[in-house]
């Protein structure tokens, strides 16, 4: 049985040097973040916690003890949650 390539030499790649790249959500793990969320032809606006990212999927944490996955394919956008001193319980 002949190789493919005759004469070549087997390689070995050493991978310890490469650098990872950063996810898209990276920035985002730990704050209080609203998704907007398309679902059928609504987009809805969901204030969360994300808390994780794989290939396909982010995950979330909507209240303490709540986690979902949600596909990516369904973020619309992130933005930054601040709630105003109007909006803090007394």
């Amino acid at each position: 049985m002949a190789a493919i390539n005759e004469g070549s030499q087997p390689t070995n790649v050493i991978t310890n040097g490469i650098k990872k790249q950063s996810s898209a959500y990276s920035a985002w793990f730990g704050k209080s973040v609203v998704l907007l969320i398309a679902i059928r032809q609504c987009q809805v606006p969901m204030p969360c916690c994300i808390i994780g990212e794989s290939v396909a999927a982010v995950r979330v944490r909507i209240k303490p003890g709540f986690e979902m996955d949600l596909r990516k394919e369904l973020i619309l956008a992130v933005e930054e949650y601040v709630a105003g001193l109007d909006n803090w319980v007394n």
